[in-house]
């Protein structure tokens, strides 16, 4: 099972273990890890029920991260299904862990784990879910840049409450690398957004809604649109040709 769902463990994860055994803190962080793997197993065993291809699942000391190989015009509604499995199967895990396992501290970890991932913030489930929903009614750019403004604000404002209020270092420096994946984010939007529309270019999509655009970069997800009274594969075509 490990291996057909690709499993893998950053090498970090392997420090933090051992900074776990030597401080005789095993019992918590194995709570926490079926909390963060089950977390993981939801996305994946949702995802390959929707016929997407797996690429890995990589645990981290905080949280894991699930690839897959998917087109950028995914259906909007599977994305969201995909993504809320997570935390679904999170529940399910703690109500399982809770009723053999009678610590208070599993329910710490598990609300902990599940307001945090939820956060809006694009790294995390509730940031991909905030994007998701704005594309709903939002352009592909449009969505992408107030999805990045908005989790911006939210680790400044977690960061924040982190040195005023909480006082809490590691989540200072949780904040401090989301910051540094959001840029990663913003830095690739580039070459999401070039697949995005050469999908679009090389496969039939059918999508019912249609709508007129005013250039190639006000395109929306599950659209077919009409530029300069072109259908969009003659525009793509001449836009793709000339950009050799």
């Amino acid at each position: 099972m490990i291996n057909t769902l690709k499993i893998k463990f950053d090498n970090s994860f392997y420090y933090f273990l051992l900074l776990i055994i030597i401080t005789g803190m095993f019992k918590e962080f194995s709570f926490v890890f079926l909390l963060l793997l089950f977390h993981e197993l939801g996305h994946a065993i949702t995802g390959i029920l929707f016929k997407w291809k797996l690429v890995s699942i990589t645990i981290y000391p905080y949280g894991g991260v699930t690839i897959f190989n998917k087109l950028e015009n995914s259906s909007i509604i599977k994305e969201i299904i995909i993504l809320l499995a997570g935390p679904f199967m999170q529940i399910i895990t703690y109500l399982v862990l809770n009723y053999f396992f009678k610590y208070n501290y599993i329910k710490v970890y598990h609300l902990s784990i599940l307001i945090f991932n939820l956060l809006p913030i694009l790294s995390l489930d509730g940031g991909r879910l905030l994007n998701l929903i704005l594309n709903k009614f939002l352009n592909y750019l449009t969505s992408f840049y107030i999805s990045i403004y908005i989790s911006i604000l939210t680790i400044i404002l977690l960061m924040l409450f982190c040195i005023f209020y909480f006082k809490n270092l590691n989540l200072f420096l949780m904040g401090i690398f989301l910051i540094f994946k959001v840029i990663d984010s913003l830095k690739n939007i580039k070459y999401c957004y070039h697949k995005f529309i050469l999908e679009r270019f090389l496969y039939d999509f059918k999508f019912n809604k249609r709508r007129v655009s005013k250039d190639i970069y006000s395109f929306y997800m599950e659209n077919i649109h009409y530029i300069d009274f072109k259908d969009e594969k003659s525009y793509l075509r001449e836009y793709f040709k000339s950009s050799r």
